[in-house]
């Protein structure tokens, strides 16, 4: 679930310059790491990020030590144009349950729950349960299913998960969207 909310946001990149037919680009990953702050919460977190036929591919997951139904999240996306201008494609706080019980009404959000889907075996839904292992396997942004027009950049976002209004993870990625030659 963590690096969902990522994802999902991150697909409202869309016209910013150049757009480039989505099954003619690539999605590249130089960072994505998980840290967390609540000891108390998490009884494991783990990612890794890798690449394989320039695809980037990320394994990871988490457990949690106690229920957790309520989490909100801040995240925010900066763009890099390659003229280097950059741009705050968003900063938002959302409520992460409720995002994941309506992703179905938003085009967006929907491609990216049926991603981590077909990834996992785990039900996305809060609350989230103690002592089940979250994890995905595997795990790419798949070209063809993201809208037809993606821009040429690169990016990096940062997006926070609260719990009881504590800090207790965060998601740092960058990377960029290329034009395949």
């Amino acid at each position: 679930m963590n690096t969902l909310f990522w994802i999902i946001i991150s697909s409202s990149v869309i016209s910013l310059m150049k757009p480039v037919i989505s099954g003619e680009m690539s999605v590249y990953f130089d960072e994505f790491v998980i840290k967390y702050w609540m000891p108390d919460l998490f009884e494991k977190v783990e990612c890794e990020l890798f690449h394989i036929d320039n695809r980037s591919y990320v394994n990871g997951g988490f457990m949690l030590k106690r229920n957790v139904s309520e989490i909100s999240v801040r995240t925010a996306m900066d763009f890099w144009k390659p003229n280097n201008q950059k741009m705050k494609i968003y900063d938002v706080r959302l409520d992460a349950c409720l995002l994941l019980r309506t992703a179905h009404k938003n085009r967006l959000f929907n491609i990216y729950v049926k991603s981590f889907k077909k990834h996992t075996k785990a039900n996305l839904i809060c609350p989230f349960k103690a002592n089940y292992s979250y994890t995905f396997t595997n795990w790419q942004l798949e070209t063809q299913d993201l809208p037809s027009f993606i821009p040429v950049g690169t990016f990096r976002t940062i997006t926070e998960y609260f719990t009881q209004q504590q800090l207790g993870a965060r998601i740092v990625t960058s990377g960029k969207f290329t034009a395949k030659n």
